[in-house]
């Protein structure tokens, strides 16, 4: 029997290589470069030594397709979780805000959490609740957002200005990595109500201990070869080639064939394009639709002082370029280092992706001054700028219609990654979905046959 080849080694390639080993299905993983991890890893910074993420991933407790991955290959003590929902904000004139749930039941957590918000007024906390019925009217039907903007959204449901830019608005950049006047409604309606309705574990935040690579790149590669599987690297493939109706294999850049019994592409979308037949992408009007799709960049911005500036672990900023900062070594649990490092994020960086290293970085100082006094005696060490381009999807209006499913037209042919039809934004919950059911899909036809 041919093996089950998967394109991409990143959350959805790995999580779909596996459940398939798991199995006893024969599956190799083609790694074009010489590391897996996709658009989620990490590397050694040259200069400090320590270990730098190309862009800072949350994760939330709703993120139950990804905690079984990580718990499956034996990750997740990796993981810190969070016993209660909570968020910290910083304001430049009125200081620390918390958003801090009550252990209660959700959605009364949600409400908990916004009454003790500081940095919103009564009216506004109140006014929240419209957004919480209107998530339980659509009852997981969310569709009828798809031509409307978060911004359009919001305000119909009576969201100040103020309650906008510092709530809503930081929550949406997070998630949908497109800012609110961008990004589509019915995504972000899709987020609020995994992360918020149902229940109060979902709306924790979760994040790695470690660097995203050593997180579940190793563990992955470790389970998938014990169960009979293999992993290349340096694979780039060249074209994934047809034949009779069916997918036969690929041919990689330095001229190799491999034959193929089943295909999965976990790779990003404009990848993709490039490995198809151009007369195949013609026939299919899901597949044309993927020239139509564009990235939205996240912009990262490591700095190295020569002292600790707060505390805190990850913060939001309200009224600033720069959404959320986290202290890389509160992270870790590493309070010894003389040298503190922090990231600091703007997503949705269309902008901001085309500012220089030098430019960045001051605007970058500027902003730990104006929030973290302690930040205007510290020196600065050392500064690395991550520009990531294609980070996600760009959730705008219409986009999810245009998204493919997992199965297409050839039987033995799948689609995998966060920008496929996962019904969530571009996270790494929906790579490791759709990784989970394209595994799913193959493995029933295999007991079909």
């Amino acid at each position: 029997m041919n093996p089950v080849l998967i394109i991409g080694g990143g959350f959805a390639g790995l999580s779909a290589a596996v459940e398939l080993a798991e199995r006893n299905l024969p599956v190799i993983v083609l790694e074009r470069r010489n590391f897996l991890g996709g658009r989620a890893y990490s590397f050694t910074d040259k200069i400090t030594g320590d270990v730098v993420d190309n862009g800072q991933h949350l994760m939330m407790g709703c993120y139950h397709h990804t905690l079984a991955f990580l718990d499956k290959i034996g990750a997740r003590d990796k993981l810190k979780f969070q016993t209660n929902p909570r968020v910290d904000f910083l304001h430049e004139h009125e200081g620390h805000a918390c958003f801090q749930c009550p252990p209660l039941p959700a959605p009364l957590h949600l409400l908990g959490g916004l009454a003790r918000l500081s940095s919103l007024n009564w009216r506004d906390r109140l006014h929240a609740l419209r957004v919480g019925l209107a998530l339980r009217s659509l009852n997981g039907n969310h569709t009828n957002l798809a031509d409307k903007t978060v911004r359009q959204w919001l305000t119909e449901l009576g969201q100040t200005e103020q309650m906008q830019n510092r709530f809503w608005d930081l929550v949406a950049l997070a998630t949908l990595n497109e800012s609110p006047e961008r990004a589509s409604a019915d995504m972000f309606a899709r987020v609020l109500d995994q992360a918020f309705m149902h229940t109060k574990q979902d709306s924790t935040m979760v994040i790695s201990r470690t660097g995203l690579s050593d997180l579940y790149t190793t563990d992955a590669q470790r389970f998938i070869e014990k169960h009979g599987g293999k992993v290349r690297l340096n694979a780039s493939v060249k074209t994934i080639d047809f034949a009779v109706g069916a997918a036969v294999g690929v041919t990689l850049e330095d001229g190799e064939t491999i034959a193929a019994s089943a295909i999965i592409s976990a790779a990003p979308y404009f990848m993709l394009k490039r490995m198809l037949p151009t007369e195949l992408v013609r026939q299919h009007a899901a597949w044309q639709a993927i020239n139509e799709f564009q990235s939205a960049p996240i912009v990262s911005i490591n700095l190295w002082y020569d002292r600790q500036v707060t505390d805190l672990e990850f913060t939001g900023l309200l009224d600033s370029p720069i959404e959320w900062v986290f202290n890389k070594n509160a992270i870790a649990g590493d309070h010894r280092r003389t040298t503190r490092h922090l990231a600091l994020v703007i997503s949705g960086a269309h902008e901001a992706a085309k500012q220089s290293k030098e430019d960045l970085v001051a605007v970058a100082q500027r902003e730990m001054r104006r929030f973290f006094p302690a930040a205007r005696q510290a020196v600065l060490k050392h500064s690395f700028v991550i520009r990531e381009y294609d980070a996600t999807l760009s959730h705008t209006v219409g986009t999810a219609r245009l998204r493919p499913s997992q199965p297409t037209p050839y039987p033995n042919f799948f689609l995998a990654g966060d920008w496929t039809a996962t019904g969530l934004p571009a996270t790494i919950e929906g790579a490791v979905w759709s990784g989970q059911e394209c595994a799913r899909l193959l493995a029933n036809q295999c007991l079909a046959l």
